[in-house]
């Protein structure tokens, strides 16, 4: 973080997808099978930041913009963020959501799954500064 200014600073997480687990072995299977997510073909996702700005929505500290890469597909998002500078970590809470469909994740399910468009996210990050 330059200068300990956190709109100076860059993210870069990478997710290894074949980690996504439910509650359900079963379930768990059929995320990670070509009708989801397809982990074998698609084994990571990155979300790299390109800005962050101080302020947000809902009384977040900050609001976050980045190439979230899912799927095969790269699109820009941005989220609030509340991010906070605890020693030598770093904390980041947020809540948002993205639609699944953006990111060719377009299994069909039934009428009545409870399958969305809209995926709710919820980060809780904690790391050291880098």
């Amino acid at each position: 973080m330059p200068d300990g200014d956190l709109t100076k600073a860059q993210v870069k997480v990478e997710l290894d997808t074949a980690s996504i687990t439910t509650d359900t072995e079963r379930l768990t299977g059929h995320l990670k099978s070509d009708a989801f997510f397809d982990v074998t073909k698609f084994p990571k996702s990155t979300f790299t930041s390109t800005a962050i700005k101080a302020g947000g929505d809902k009384g977040a500290t900050h609001t976050v913009t980045g190439n979230l890469e899912l799927h095969g597909v790269t699109k820009s998002i941005t989220f609030p963020a509340t991010i906070k500078v605890v020693g030598e970590g770093i904390e980041v809470d947020s809540e948002f959501a993205i639609n699944r469909k953006d990111f060719q994740l377009t299994y069909p399910g039934k009428p009545d799954d409870l399958i969305k468009d809209d995926v709710l996210l919820k980060l809780k990050v904690r790391g050291k500064k880098g």
